[in-house]
C-alpha cells in the first residue's frame, strides 16, 4: 500500500514538517540578518556565530540520534519543538550581541533531536514501499519552505522592531508541539523496547551497514560525495558570477533555481527511482558533477553564458543534488534495521556536515593555483567519476549479515 494519505497520523507528520522546516529557516534567516543589521556584527563574529550555530550538529548529532533509538521518538520531538522555543525567546530578549551569539550556539542545539526523532517515526510508521513516495513528500515541503520562510524572517527583520521575529519562531515551536503530540497514538515504545536495549550496541551502526549492506553504502558514498563536492564549489559561486560579469542579482535567482531544481526533482523521483532502482543516489551524483563541470568548462573557455542557461544549470544541478539525497534516504530507511535508525541518520548527518566543513578549506586551496573556473570543473568530474565508479559497482550485500533487515510493520 503506497497511499499516505490513508496512514494513520501521517498528515501530522506533514504538518510538523512543515512547522520544523518553517522554524529552521526563519532562524536562519533572523539570526544572520540581525547580526549584520541589527548588532553591527563584523564580518568575524559572524564567522564565529556560523560555526557555533553548526558546530552542535557535527559533534553531538550522533549522540541525539542514540538517545532517539532509545526514548520515545515523540516525546524527543516534543521537548525539541520547546527548546526551539524557548531559545526564540531568549534570543528575542537578549541583550547584547555577545550573549545573542551564545544563545546561536544553543539554538543550533536545540534544532538537533528533531531529525533522528523524525526518521525513527517515518520507519515505524510506514511500510518498505512507502518510503520512496515519503522523500518526494517530505523533500518538495522542505524545499517550499527553503523559499518561503526566509522571505517571511526577512519581513520580520526589517520591522522596526526586528527582534520581534524570534516571536514568531517561538509561537510556531509551540504549534509544533501541539501538533506532534497526537502521534503518540500512532507511535509507541511497544514494538522498541528491544532494540532500546540494544541501542547501545549500535554506535558502529552507521560504519557497520555501509560496509556490509552494498546498496546503503553506494549510497551514502554518493551522498557524502556529493555534500563534499558542494563545499568544494559552492562557496566560491559568488566570486564565479563577478568574475563572469553576472549582475549581483543573479546570485540570488540561483538559490532560487536550486530549490525549483529541488522540487522538480522531488516531482520525478518515484518515476526514477522505480527504473533505476538502488541507483538513483549514484545517477544524481553524475548528472550534478554535469551541471557544475558544463559551465566551469565554458566559463575557462571564454565561452559567453546567458544568465537563462546558467539558471537552467542550476535549476538541474538541483533537481539531480535532490535525487541523490532523496535516493540516500530512502536506502537509509529501507536498509537500517528500526532499533538503530536514529543512531544511523544522526551520524550520516555529521560526516556530511564534516564534509561540508573540510570541502571549502580545499575549494579555496586550489582556487589560488587553479582559477575559480577550473575548480568548478574539477568538482564536477570528480562528482562524475565517483557516480560512474559506483554505478559499475557489483550489487553484492543486499541485506547486512550483521543488521536484521526492515521489518514491516502491520497495520490495524
Amino acid at each position: 500500500m503506497t497511499n499516505l494519505q490513508s496512514v494513520p497520523g501521517y498528515r501530522t507528520l506533514a504538518a510538523a514538517r512543515v512547522l520544523s522546516s518553517t522554524i529552521l529557516w526563519v532562524d536562519f534567516t533572523l539570526v544572520f540578518s540581525l547580526l549584520g543589521y541589527y548588532w553591527q556584527a563584523d564580518a568575524a563574529t559572524i564567522g564565529v556565530a556560523s560555526a557555533l550555530y553548526g558546530l552542535p550538529g557535527l559533534l553531538l548529532g550522533p549522540f541525539f540520534g542514540a538517545l532517539a533509538d532509545r526514548v520515545s521518538p515523540v516525546a524527543m520531538l516534543v521537548v525539541s519543538y520547546l527548546a526551539r522555543a524557548l531559545t526564540s525567546l531568549l534570543l528575542l530578549f537578549a541583550p547584547d550581541i555577545h550573549l545573542f551569539v551564545l544563545l546561536v550556539f544553543l539554538k543550533g542545539l536545540a534544532n538537533l533531536g528533531a531529525m533522528p526523532a523524525e526518521q525513527v517515526i517515518v520507519r515505524m510508521m510506514l511500510s518498505k514501499e512507502q518510503f520512496v513516495f515519503n522523500a518526494s513528500i517530505m523533500t518538495t515541503i522542505d524545499q517550499l519552505t527553503k523559499i518561503c520562510a526566509p522571505l517571511v524572517g526577512a519581513g520580520m527583520a526589517s520591522l522596526h522592531h526586528p527582534m520581534a521575529g524570534f516571536g514568531l519562531s517561538a509561537t510556531l515551536g509551540l504549534a509544533g508541539i501541539l501538533c506532534v503530540y497526537p502521534l503518540r497514538k500512532q507511535v509507541g515504545m511497544s514494538k522498541r523496547e528491544e532494540g532500546g536495549k540494544q541501542a547501545r550496541r549500535h554506535l558502529h551502526a552507521l560504519f557497520l551497514l555501509a560496509r556490509d549492506n552494498a546498496v546503503f553504502r553506494r549510497a551514502f558514498v554518493a551522498a557524502v560525495s556529493q555534500t563534499a563536492i558542494l563545499g568544494l564549489y559552492d562557496p566560491l559561486l559568488a566570486l564565479f558570477l563577478k568574475e563572469k560579469g553576472m549582475p549581483a542579482a543573479t546570485f540570488g535567482m540561483i538559490v532560487s533555481s536550486t530549490a525549483a531544481g529541488a522540487i522538480l526533482g522531488a516531482l520525478i523521483f518515484k518515476q526514477v527511482h522505480a527504473g533505476s532502482r538502488h541507483c538513483t543516489a549514484t545517477i544524481g551524483l553524475a548528472g550534478f558533477g554535469l551541471t557544475v563541470a558544463i559551465p566551469g568548462l565554458l566559463a575557462w573557455a571564454a565561452i559567453g553564458m546567458p544568465v537563462w542557461l546558467l539558471l537552467a544549470f542550476w535549476v538541474a544541478n538541483g533537481c539531480f543534488y535532490g535525487l541523490t539525497a532523496m535516493g540516500f534516504g530512502v536506502a537509509m530507511q529501507q536498509q537500517c534495521q528500526l532499533e538503530s535508525i536514529g543512531t544511523v541518520s544522526a551520524t550520516a548527518r555529521s560526516v556530511q556536515l564534516a564534509a561540508l566543513v573540510l570541502g571549502p578549506l580545499a575549494g579555496a586551496a586550489l582556487a589560488k593555483p587553479l582559477g575559480i573556473s577550473l575548480v568548478f570543473v574539477l568538482s564536477g568530474t570528480i562528482a562524475i567519476v565517483i557516480g560512474g565508479v559506483l554505478g559499475r559497482a557489483p550489487r553484492t550485500g543486499m541485506q547486512p549479515p550483521l543488521l536484521k533487515p526492515p521489518v514491516e510493520q502491520e497495520r490495524p
